[in-house]
């Protein structure tokens, strides 16, 4: 049989067929090998890099390779993929797949069953099948990748879509291979169909994070689950269920959320990571969270993601800082804060972003853990340069908030 994708599962499938003996072969869907990655650890204790990872699986694949040289030149574009919204972005319309028969006939189950719970089977629009998920792939091929890499961090109210491919429910459910993808990306940068910036980016996401975040995942199980770094103990808010808040990038997030079960990596990262991260959500209940909602939430997609690159709950090994931002990331990166309850300049009262009031707070909740981190230094030292009046300004309005459900 195929390794399982999830830890434990094999060990039980091994129990259920009891003398009989199994050959494991490698997981079809992931281009990399467990030992690949441990010989990048100079220590059993040591982190490796995702970037060094990278560089592995592009020489392995010889995907966007020129004998032993990345295209380009560079093995990374990312600085030139992190433009605002403008008005020139337009996000073309996604295929639709009607639901069939048997589509029909598991939404029914659900509505039977689980009706009460988090979501809606309403609008059905996702692919089921290898034909369709090609579909899908081509579409995206077609009328989006060339723009997806410059604005793939930029968020906009209303469009929870925009240039992303939304093809990650068909990887890693195996309808699609990422080496297949990858192939045709690169062949849509030798035609000149799309731009290497966009290319290499989409790349990135499918041999680099996605097979770092699988081999950290196995390294670190059992115990990756549990993991608390930053001691953050605060239950998860109701509004994280129902969207019901004032904040409207989260409002707006987590509607997508409960209409369409995604949301893309940067809403994932930057406004429902970030806000567990600074508001101190714990852990495990926030995995959890991500786990249920999210259509592509795998366990091994979702604790090294939320756990480990979200949370910073495992002390720094998958990220080498906390994603920890205020207001003025949001607001320069989308275009939630305008017409928002709340104003993305203030920190302090009733009318303060929560982001901005938490940002502060986490800092200093945190100063020591990461006074040494040469990523954090800067931030961190400009704690230095506020008032006491002001820091005590600060908690009280983070207490507040999570006295008052974060409202």
């Amino acid at each position: 049989m195929m390794e399982q994708s999830e830890f434990g599962v094999q060990d039980r499938l091994q129990k259920m067929l009891s003398n009989i003996p199994v050959a494991i072969f490698p997981h079809c869907n992931f281009v990399s090998t467990a030992e690949e990655f441990e010989k990048l650890h100079k220590t059993p204790d040591a982190r490796v890099t995702m970037e060094n990872f990278y560089h592995i699986m592009r020489k392995k694949t010889g995907i966007l390779m020129e004998a032993d040289k990345p295209f380009g030149g560079a093995w990374n574009y990312d600085k030139q993929n992190r433009l605002p919204p403008d008005k020139k972005l337009i996000a073309p319309p996604q295929p639709a797949f009607p639901p069939d028969e048997i589509t029909q006939e598991v939404i029914a189950m659900v509505e039977r069953y689980f009706g009460d719970h988090p979501g809606t089977t309403e609008n059905w629009n996702y692919a089921v099948t290898r034909k369709d998920a090609l579909v899908a792939a081509k579409n995206f091929f077609d009328n989006r990748l060339n723009e997806f890499g410059p604005h793939q961090d930029a968020m906009l109210h209303g469009q929870p879509f925009l240039n992303h491919s939304i093809l990650s429910p068909y990887v890693n459910t195996c309808l699609l291979h990422p080496v297949e993808l990858c192939v045709e990306a690169e062949h849509c940068y030798k035609t000149g169909k799309a731009q290497l910036t966009s290319v290499e980016g989409f790349v990135r996401q499918l041999i680099g994070w996605r097979e770092f975040m699988w081999r950290a995942y196995w390294r670190m199980m059992p115990d990756f689950k549990k993991k608390n770094h930053l001691n953050a103990n605060e239950k998860l808010p109701e509004f994280f269920w129902s969207g019901d808040t004032k904040m409207r990038c989260l409002k707006d997030s987590i509607d997508t959320v409960l209409e369409h079960g995604y949301a893309h990596h940067i809403v994932r990262l930057m406004l429902l990571g970030n806000f567990a991260l600074i508001a101190g959500l714990n852990p495990r209940e926030t995995n959890d969270w991500f786990h249920a909602m999210f259509i592509d939430g795998y366990d091994w997609v979702m604790i090294p993601n939320v756990i480990g690159m979200s949370l910073h709950a495992d002390g720094g090994y998958v990220g080498t800082k906390p994603y920890a931002a205020s207001a003025n990331y949001i607001n320069k990166m989308s275009n939630y804060c305008k017409g928002c309850h709340y104003d993305p300049k203030k920190a302090i009262g009733d009318d303060a972003c929560p982001f901005n009031s938490l940002y502060w707070d986490f800092l200093m909740r945190n100063e020591q853990e990461f006074a040494n981190n040469h990523r954090m230094f800067t931030v961190v030292r400009g704690l230095s340069s506020k008032t006491k009046e002001w820091k005590t300004d600060i908690k009280s309005r983070a207490e507040h908030l999570r006295k008052n459900g974060w409202k």
